[in-house]
C-alpha cells in the first residue's frame, strides 16, 4: 500500500535552465524539465497551466520549480473543432488557440478536448 496520497490539480516541476515562464501560462515538459510553449517540441507532454511566474533565466536544469494546474482549461477554437471532436487531441496553435490539426506533428499536442462551447474549447491538460 502506500504511504502518500495527492488529490487535487496541483503539480510542482523543476524548470529547464534559461527558462522564464509567466503565469497563467501553458507550461510543457521537455525531458522532464519545464519550459514555456514557445521552447517547446512536438513531442513535449503539456503539464498544465502555471500558477505563478518563475524566472530561471540564469539559473541550471532544476534549480527552481514551478506550480502548475491540471484539468480543463478553455481555450480559443481555431475553428476546426466540433461537437464531434470530444474525445480526440487539440494541439496549440499558440498559447491561446487549439485545433485538430497537428500540422505535420509540428504542433505541441495540448490533451483531450472534453467540451466545445460557441465561444472555445475545454481541453484536459497535464500529465494523468
Amino acid at each position: 500500500m502506500s504511504e502518500a496520497k495527492r488529490s487535487g490539480n496541483r503539480r510542482d516541476y523543476p524548470v529547464k535552465g534559461g527558462q522564464y515562464i509567466g503565469g497563467n501560462v501553458v507550461v510543457m515538459l521537455a525531458a522532464g524539465l519545464a519550459v514555456g510553449l514557445a521552447s517547446a517540441a512536438p513531442g513535449d507532454s503539456c503539464a498544465g497551466v502555471s500558477s505563478l511566474g518563475i524566472d530561471n533565466s540564469h539559473g541550471v536544469d532544476g534549480e527552481s520549480r514551478i506550480g502548475v494546474e491540471v484539468g480543463e482549461h478553455k481555450f480559443q477554437n481555431s475553428g476546426d473543432i466540433v461537437n464531434a471532436s470530444v474525445g480526440s487531441d487539440a494541439f496549440f496553435a499558440d498559447e491561446h488557440t487549439v485545433s485538430l490539426d497537428s500540422a505535420t506533428n509540428t504542433r505541441p499536442k495540448a490533451g483531450v478536448i472534453t467540451q466545445v462551447d460557441d465561444d472555445g474549447v475545454w481541453v484536459w491538460l497535464g500529465i494523468k
